[in-house]
């Protein structure tokens, strides 16, 4: 079995549609949540996600209550949560916390985060206690996304897999007073579930410039601070 994996989508339509053409090879694609906010086309993302009946998790982004305290982000929660009906939300709040998928004797956990957290990341630094923590419960390969830097980790004979960010992939992270640096792709993954187990991390090339004009079109706040975090 050959599964493909999205994440942290943030309302970006043309890295979506990229990263699905692009894991047109795999048997089922599945969404590691963040799947609207911060982008300008979050109702469009969530119904072609319907469209192609694509499994996905909860993030922490799909609640839109993240940011309170930052009026930047918080102003593009507002928004989102204002051009979505009621039944697109009804349909985040439905989604559960994580899939569980048994192949060929291997056992796949997603989550959008951690097992135990919509917001504890997976980075190389990640102590090895910490992911041995994680696996509480038995699998074989648990794939993730929300810190938006792609990792590979391997643990007491377990993969710990980070997608990046369909949407957003960071070449630094932020930080207070500090915007994050975007690099110009999407990110997804495939997950080979076989008689042993491969994993290849994916770079997509998608149309930024279609992304800036949707944000144009939607009138989303804050287009061109949003517009200034991509590498060009």
């Amino acid at each position: 079995m050959r599964l493909g994996f999205v994440s942290d989508l943030h309302a970006n339509l043309p890295a979506l549609r990229a990263a699905l053409d692009a894991l047109s090879d795999v048997d089922e694609v599945i969404c590691l949540g963040d799947i609207v906010d911060l982008g300008p086309e979050p109702a469009a993302v969530i119904d072609l996600l319907r469209e192609r009946e694509i499994r996905c998790v909860r993030g922490n982004h799909d609640t839109m209550d993240e940011f309170p305290e930052l009026p930047f982000l918080e102003d593009l929660e507002r928004w989102t949560e204002e051009v979505l009906d009621d039944e697109r939300k009804a349909w985040l709040a439905a989604l559960p916390e994580a899939l569980r998928i048994d192949a060929n004797g291997h056992r796949l956990l997603a989550v959008h985060a951690s097992p135990r957290s919509l917001t504890e990341g997976l980075f190389a630094e990640t102590p090895e206690a910490t992911l041995s923590e994680w696996a509480s419960e038995p699998f074989d390969v648990m794939v993730c996304g929300h810190t938006h830097v792609q990792t590979l980790r391997r643990v007491d004979g377990r993969y710990f897999v980070n997608v990046g960010s369909t949407s957003m992939p960071f070449a630094t992270l932020p930080a207070p007073g500090r915007p994050p640096e975007v690099l110009p792709w999407a990110e997804c993954a495939v997950i080979t579930l076989d008689e042993r187990i491969t994993i290849e991390l994916r770079e997509v090339a998608f149309d930024l410039d279609a992304l800036f004009a949707a944000t144009e079109a939607a009138k989303m706040p804050h287009a061109e601070s949003y517009r200034r975090q991509w590498r060009r």
